[in-house]
C-alpha cells in the first residue's frame, strides 16, 4: 500500500486503518513497536518492553481519527530519505512486522 505522511506535531504521521492493524496483530491500545532500519527500510515489529534494551527505538500507537498512527520523527524521515510533502511511502506486512520504505 502507498499513502502520504501527515504533519504531527515537530514530525510526521503514518496513519494505519484498524483492519491492517488486525493483519498485523497489534493491540494498538496495549502494543508497544521497535523501529530498526534495515538498508533503506524502517522496519516496525511487536515487542515486550520488558525484554528490551535501551538501545532500541520504542513507540506506542497513537490513536487518531477512526483509525491509529505510528509518529515518525524528521530524522526518521530523513533517514528514509523522504521529503513528506511530496514523497509517499509504501508499506508491506510479512507476518507480524511492518515494512515501510520510500514509493
Amino acid at each position: 500500500m502507498q499513502r502520504k505522511l501527515a504533519e504531527s506535531g515537530t514530525g510526521w504521521a503514518l496513519y494505519l486503518p484498524k483492519d491492517i492493524l488486525r493483519l498485523l496483530g497489534y493491540d494498538p491500545k496495549n502494543t508497544v513497536v521497535q523501529y530498526k532500519f534495515e538498508r533503506d527500510l524502517l522496519k516496525i515489529e511487536k515487542v515486550n518492553p520488558n525484554e528490551v534494551s535501551n538501545n532500541f527505538l520504542l513507540k506506542k500507537i497513537n490513536k487518531s481519527g477512526n483509525g491509529y498512527s505510528l509518529y515518525l520523527s524528521a530524522s526518521i524521515v530523513q533517514l528514509l530519505e523522504l521529503t513528506p510533502e511530496n514523497d509517499e511511502v509504501k508499506y508491506t506486512i510479512d507476518g507480524e512486522v511492518l515494512y515501510i520504505k520510500k514509493a
